[in-house]
């Protein structure tokens, strides 16, 4: 970089550039200069364990903003993380040491560039037992992890991963649910210049405590979080279930509070669950009900959140492809949002529930966002559309109640002319009353018809007589039109007089020297010399001297 740094680096290594005692620098201003005095001899560098050039750093104290690391001027470096976090896979090196020596243990700390940076993964093996635990610290698909997690399960006597924020897929986690019966999850909090690593367990219905890493202990099983339920690790094959062996069947209401419990679980862990997982988490009774039990059993545990406009839970379930199952169609139509008409509409519509979902049941919770509406042919309204209006429909016993009909307009007036032709004076009444309701949605000219014939037959109903039709005037004939038909005579029209011709210079202004002494001017001097020794004539062309 040619000019000085202006990216915000928080994190360095202290003494060399290859050391791996990282330090996060104190953001405000007074710690930073409680730190200066306190080690005075400290350089800094931009390790290359970060990822970073290796070349030495100085800390930029501020009281306006945040205090950070800065590179040298002239100093060419390609670092990509540079945050809070971006030394986490070292700071846990003093962690996993200080917990080795405590619990006696010889193990041995690595990490590992997947790709993304030299901390993507950091192992911690325990030589004599031969068990390993793995924190990773990038996401992994899961297809990587199956194939990664049985290559290690091979390699070593027990092997437990430890997931941080936003790094394990929905499938590994419904998987390790299901072999463990919970996940680790690791997150890293601030204390003064350094990082320190806290631990859980989590499952689909509660989670533990935060803890650090010297509460957690090494066991013969594996590593074991306190408060975390840990399942027998499977050895060898699964064993079958015997046919006869069927789960106790449980009450609907129990049934309806068991799934739902399950499903705000998984909203609150921002999971999309199958429907062999939600049975495992919420009973096993549940995986052998057909399509139909599982609609009405999911209807019935929407209704039972009784609050107008909550997330549908049931948007949160999906196949082993991550489509939402195509009964949750059935679920949305029951419960009157609309029928979504495609496998690509329903999709759509479950992601913006399950959005929702995890909005309204997270840790801490916030604003959903609104529901997508469907229109009446099943397709994601416009946005600014107006709601699909709710149709209902009333069935009377014996049969379909039929309106009268509506006559139309031109035979209503038509109608009223002939009433009043053959005298029906309750056939006009009862036509009169049919017009009236019909005349406010006429356009104006038939409007203007009809008023008319219906305030003939008002008159002719009140025994008034009806109005005369005014007669039309006729021309008057002009004084020299004969008899009719006759044309009149053209009058001559006037022909103007012609202008008479006159001078050429009538009106124009006199030159200089002759102005008129009579119109008020005085005569000039050029005026006077011309009258006593006036010019020849100019003689015409063709006369000869």
């Amino acid at each position: 970089m040619s000019g000085p740094d202006s990216r915000l680096v928080q994190t360095a290594v202290i003494g060399t550039p290859g050391s791996a005692r990282a330090i996060i620098l104190p953001t405000e201003a007074d710690d930073l200069t409680r730190w200066r005095r306190r080690h005075p001899t400290y350089a800094y560098y931009c390790g290359t364990q970060l990822g970073g050039c290796g070349h030495e750093l100085s800390d930029r104290l501020y009281r306006d903003k945040v205090c950070h690391f800065a590179h040298r001027p002239h100093t060419s470096c390609h670092r990509t993380a540079t945050g809070a976090a971006s030394a986490d896979h070292l700071f846990i090196r003093d962690d996993l040491a200080a917990w080795a020596g405590r619990h006696r243990l010889k193990g041995r700390v690595t990490a590992h560039d997947l790709g993304s940076g030299p901390g993507d993964v950091v192992d911690f093996r325990v030589r004599e037992s031969r068990q390993h635990v793995r924190f990773q610290f990038s996401r992994l698909p899961h297809t990587d992890w199956r194939r990664t997690r049985d290559r290690l399960t091979r390699e070593s006597s027990t092997l437990d991963w430890v997931f941080g924020p936003g790094t394990a897929h929905p499938d590994t986690v419904e998987e390790l649910y299901d072999e463990h019966g919970h996940v680790l999850r690791f997150r890293f909090e601030t204390l003064g210049a350094v990082r320190r690593i806290r631990l859980r367990a989590e499952d689909p219905r509660r989670s533990t405590d935060w803890v650090p890493l010297e509460a957690c202990a090494m066991t013969p099983e594996g590593l074991v979080v306190p408060g975390a339920e840990r399942r027998p690790r499977r050895r060898g094959p699964v064993p079958a279930v015997p046919l006869t062996a069927t789960p106790a069947r449980r009450s609907p209401e129990e049934q309806v509070r068991a799934v739902r419990e399950a499903l705000a679980d998984a909203a609150r862990l921002r999971t999309r669950p199958t429907w062999e997982a939600l049975a495992r988490a919420a009973g096993g009774d549940l995986a052998e009900l057909s399509v139909p039990s599982r609609v009405r059993l999911l209807v019935a545990v929407e209704r039972a959140a009784g609050t107008e406009g909550a997330p549908l839970l049931s948007a949160l379930l999906r196949t082993g492809e991550g489509d939402p199952p195509p009964y949750v169609a059935d679920v949305v139509a029951v419960l009157g949002c609309g029928t979504p008409a495609t496998a690509g509409v329903l999709k759509r519509w479950c992601q913006r529930e399950a959005d929702r979902a995890f909005a309204v049941h997270g840790v801490p919770s916030r604003t959903a966002p609104p529901r997508l509406p469907l229109t009446d042919d099943g397709q994601i309204a416009a946005p600014g559309a107006e709601p699909p209006r709710h149709r209902t429909i009333v069935h009377v016993k014996g049969g379909a109640v039929r309106r009268p009909a509506r006559r139309q307009d031109a035979e209503i007036r038509h109608a009223l002319v002939a009433a009043r032709q053959v005298q029906d004076r309750q056939r006009a009444a009862y036509l009169l009353k049919e017009a009236e309701r019909g005349l406010p949605r006429l356009p104006e000219p038939q409007r203007g018809r009809l008023a008319e014939e219906m305030r003939l037959t008002g008159r002719w109903l009140s025994g008034l007589p009806a109005p005369s039709k005014p007669r039309k005037r006729k021309r008057a004939k002009t004084a020299g039109q004969g008899q009719t038909g006759a044309t009149p005579k053209a009058t001559p029209r006037a022909t103007p007089k012609a202008k008479s011709k006159g001078s050429s210079l009538s009106g124009a202004r006199p030159l200089p020297g002759f102005e008129n002494p009579a119109a008020g001017g005085r005569p000039t001097k050029t005026s006077r010399k011309s009258k006593k020794s006036p010019k020849p004539p100019t003689p015409s062309k063709g006369t000869l001297r």
